[in-house]
């Protein structure tokens, strides 16, 4: 059975949470907050959370790639932007009227 280790290296968290970070910036800079609709604002938050908590993940891979997790209660952190997501994810939905059953 494969480790974390024979997954991902450190560099490898790194990179992802460059990437991440980069949506990120993308998504809530204020020229793209400032252009576009409400629904696409809703859209924009969802994505801020995921990217949160995206790079949460991937700091907690570093940390145990590292040897120890530094963070305090990261579950929580992560547990409640999932919550906003869905919550954000559903509204939109509601909004838009549409149909995903």
């Amino acid at each position: 059975m494969a480790s974390l280790k024979d997954k991902f290296t450190i560099d490898d968290t790194k990179e992802l949470n460059a990437r991440i970070n980069r949506v990120l910036y993308q998504v809530t800079h204020a020229n793209t907050t400032t252009t576009v609709g409400v629904s696409e604002l809703q859209l924009i938050g969802v994505i801020d959370h995921l990217c949160k908590v995206s790079s949460m993940l991937c700091d907690m891979l570093e940390q145990q790639l590292d040897g120890h997790i530094e963070t305090f209660d990261p579950y929580s952190f992560i547990d409640r932007g999932l919550r906003t997501v869905e919550n954000g994810v559903s509204n939109f939905i509601k909004i838009k009227r549409i149909d995903v059953d």
